[in-house]
């Protein structure tokens, strides 16, 4: 699980080398919970960079690969980012359980978290249709937790209804995409994740103090 101190996980989507990442995450690593790397990082720097940056920088990694094939593939890339000092791991829910039952498993054994992902914060109205299905999928899992969007809070609080407070919720889309700072947290996510509003600005460390201001005081 992810230890919460300010609900706040920064999607660090960004193209850099290992050098410029680390001394980036240095400036905010105080301020945020957690930091969420993806395809971005690993075609660019390739596996020993994100090594590179998870020896480099103390905090919990959340690989968003949304990982989605057949069981065999999921648990050998499962090995390999528990090998790179990954600590989660977003999964797509409609992989099926035939493909989620031995991963989960493994992750389990491994000390590795998984995150379903269960609705898009654009699109995905293939999801939304079975959300109800998915949530439960996850449940009878023993997952740590479920990806929600911040566009769409009234889908967050529906998810929160249906798991109550044993599952960690985590919702993307927070500022570029739309989801206004705050209004996940206030739906009943844990962790709101932001990305280009904090990379792209000139003040990095100023707008995730904002950002965690709305967090702290939830509205919608």
């Amino acid at each position: 699980m992810i230890i919460r101190h300010n609900g706040l996980i920064l999607a660090f989507d960004v193209d850099w080398d290992t050098k410029r990442s680390i001394v980036f995450l240095r400036g905010i690593m105080d301020l945020i919970d957690a930091v969420k790397v993806g395809w971005l990082q690993l075609l660019n720097i390739g596996p020993n960079g994100i090594k590179e940056l998870t020896l480099g920088i103390n905090t919990y990694f959340l690989a968003d690969i949304k990982l989605g094939d057949i069981a065999h593939i999921n648990e050998y890339v499962i090995r390999r980012l528990r090998d790179l000092g990954i600590n989660g791991v977003i999964m797509h829910a409609v992989t099926g359980r035939e493909n989620l039952n031995g991963v989960a498993k493994l992750s389990r054994d491994l000390g590795i978290d998984i995150f379903l992902l269960i609705s898009m914060s654009s699109g995905g109205e293939l999801y939304d249709l079975n959300l109800d299905y998915n949530v439960k999928l996850g449940t009878e899992l023993g997952i740590a937790g479920f990806v929600v969007p911040a566009t769409k809070p009234s889908i967050i609080r529906r998810v929160r209804s249906m798991v109550g407070n044993n599952y960690q919720l985590l919702s993307p889309g927070v500022g570029v995409q739309g989801g206004k700072p705050g209004c996940a947290t206030a739906s009943g996510a844990d962790f709101e994740i932001v990305g280009r509003s904090i990379i792209n600005s000139e003040s990095p460390r100023e707008v995730t103090l904002s950002i965690l201001s709305a967090i702290k005081d939830p509205r919608c």
